[in-house]
């Protein structure tokens, strides 16, 4: 009786916009913290989610840094 969500992958700028209003939003995010907030909402990003931010990265919209406390990257805004 429930009817499934289909997740829509975003295109770039929607995306970008998703990860860069999410992190302003709700601090440092983890790569799986910010797959779960986007499946959240039915939303995927074009490419696999590291691949996706690691491009937003060297574009300078986003950092991005190895942590140990979250078992992977910790993304943030600049």
């Amino acid at each position: 009786m429930g009817e499934g969500h289909e997740t829509l992958a975003m295109n770039a700028g929607e995306a970008e916009a998703f990860v860069v209003g999410l992190l302003k939003e709700q601090g440092p995010q983890s790569t799986m913290q910010i797959e779960k907030l986007a499946r959240k909402e039915h939303k995927r990003c074009p490419d696999q989610t590291v691949i996706f931010l690691m491009k937003m990265k060297k574009k300078g919209l986003i950092r991005g840094e190895a942590s140990l406390e979250k078992k992977g990257w910790a993304w943030s805004t600049p």
